[in-house]
């Protein structure tokens, strides 16, 4: 996977490399690329988390957390503790942890672009593209809803045929199954979706969230069918 962050993510001493080089590139336009460098950072992300945990085990060691104060209750400071490696640990995870939020950010932008193409920004209902129909052919439908879910919540319906699902369409050579690729469905990152439902004038546009914690299987909580 080529990528142009010019980190080497498998450098022991990653930890002390300043990673806004890594987030102070615009975001890319194409989804190809915004794929591809959302994978990139979540190595980044990877390295992050086994640095921060690395120096977490420094204060563990000696039985301190980030809030312990270092000082006894005559205002000593604690006998039998590296003090100057506890400081030290705590600086690098309080950066770490800035770096990890930024870089997490950034990966769930380029994720949002990956899955829905161009279209980033929410589409209302009755935008022009929601009444494209001559533009798309529905490849799959929609079999059931689960109650609280995530599909429920963007007001997925069964019977709705779904005739785009972020940057997938009828014209995906793997059909419904391209909606279990990495990072088409993500948690957290929202989809457009474009639906055609019976007794609609116009074809229904939707914003799909998925997420990990509504309760039920899955991330959608919804049946999907191919057509």
């Amino acid at each position: 996977m080529s990528t142009d962050l010019n980190i080497d993510i498998h450098n022991t001493t990653f930890y002390d490399v300043d990673v806004s080089s890594a987030l102070s590139h615009p975001i890319p336009t194409k989804p190809v690329a915004a794929r591809e460098e959302a994978m990139c950072l979540l190595e980044l992300q990877k390295q992050l988390d086994a640095d921060i945990s690395r120096h977490m085990t420094v204060l563990t060691s000696n039985d301190i957390d980030m809030h312990t104060l270092l000082v006894d209750a005559q205002g000593f400071p604690l006998a039998n503790k590296d003090l100057m490696a506890i400081r030290t640990a705590r600086q690098r995870i309080n950066i770490l942890r800035n770096d990890s939020k930024a870089v997490r950010e950034r990966v769930s932008k380029l994720l949002e672009l990956a899955i829905n193409g161009d279209e980033v920004s929410v589409t209302p209902a009755n935008s022009s593209a929601a009444r494209r129909a001559a533009e798309f052919k529905a490849f799959a439908r929609v079999n059931s809803v689960a109650e609280n879910s995530p599909a429920k919540t963007a007001g997925l319906q069964a019977g709705d045929e779904i005739l785009s699902f972020g940057s997938v369409t009828a014209n995906e050579p793997n059909g419904l199954g391209a909606l279990a690729a990495p990072g088409v469905v993500v948690d957290g990152s929202r989809i457009q979706l474009l639906v055609k439902r019976d007794g609609a004038a116009e074809n229904v546009a939707l914003t799909l969230v998925p997420r990990a914690d509504w309760g039920g299987r899955g991330l959608l909580g919804c049946h999907l069918l191919p057509l």
